[in-house]
This record gives structure tokens, sequence and C-alpha cells, in this order.
């Protein structure tokens, strides 16, 4: 080996920090028993977190989505071929009155995940972009998928 091929080498491959550390206990088997870290992943991931703003905009929308009817009527309102529902709409399918609605719908409002529109007495709203509904679907997949996963599992142990 060259000194040219031994320094791209180095480059290239991660060097691990290892460190010990105690011996987990027999119980905890989630947790790593040796201190290792892949500088380059450590790097690729940390190029991927997007900057504090974002991730408290972030999980600000993600608290808002936590509420089971705010989650409802933007799960609602992200059904294919439905674009948009009146507060009337939404509180007759929440089995809720539209004051609760509405109070819900400002909410999301705020942080952008719907917009509304008013046509004479009425106010329809939709979601904000694609990409809610993106997320919105994809979230619903994922939970399904998880619960036939363990269906599954538990039909066959």
């Amino acid at each position: 080996m060259t000194a040219k091929t031994t320094q791209a080498t180095r480059e290239t491959t991660p060097i691990p920090r290892v460190r010990k550390t105690a011996a987990p206990s027999p119980a905890v088997r989630d947790t790593c028993e040796i201190d290792y870290v892949d500088e380059v992943r450590v790097q690729r991931a940390r190029q991927g977190v997007p900057d504090a703003d974002a991730v408290a905009t972030l999980a600000e929308t993600f608290k808002m989505l936590g509420d089971p009817t705010r989650l409802r009527i933007v799960a609602a309102l992200a059904a294919p071929d439905v674009g948009e529902l009146c507060v009337c709409d939404l509180a007759t399918l929440l089995d809720a009155s539209a004051s609760a609605v509405s109070h819900s719908l400002r909410a999301l409002r705020h942080l952008r995940l719907v917009q509304f529109r008013r046509q004479g007495k009425i106010a329809y709203y939709r979601l904000d972009d694609a990409h809610v509904t993106q997320v919105i679907r994809e979230g619903v997949r994922h939970v399904n998928a998880a619960r036939s996963g363990h269906e599954s599992a538990s039909r066959a142990g």
C-alpha cells in the first residue's frame, strides 16, 4: 500500500471511538454494549437535522395533530375526493358542535395546516397544501401497517 492509498482509506473509513461502559443489566438489551460512534454517519445525520426554528415549528405541528379532534378533521380533509368541507359538514362528521370544530379549525389555520374560504355565510376548509395531505395519509398507512403486522404476529403466536 502506498502512502497515497493509505491516506484515501483513512478519509473514507470511519474511525470508531470506543469507550468502555458498564455492562448492561441482563434485562436491558436495547442499548449498545460498547460506545461505538460512526463519525461519518453522524455527520450525514447532522446535515439532515433541520435548524432549531424548523424543529420547533415541526414539533408544534405534531403537537397540534396530537389532539384527536384536530387529527380527525385533518384526516377527513385528506380523504380522497373530498377537497373541502364546511364547518357544519365537519361537525356532523365528528358528532361535535360547530363551535368546537371552529375552535379546532382556528388552531389548525394558525399553523397553516388548513385554509378557508367564505362563500356567502358558509366557511369551507381544505388542507393548506399537498404536504399536509401526504403526512396524514402516510401516517394512516403506517398505523394500519403496524396494526396489521401486530395482528399477524399475534395470530401466528
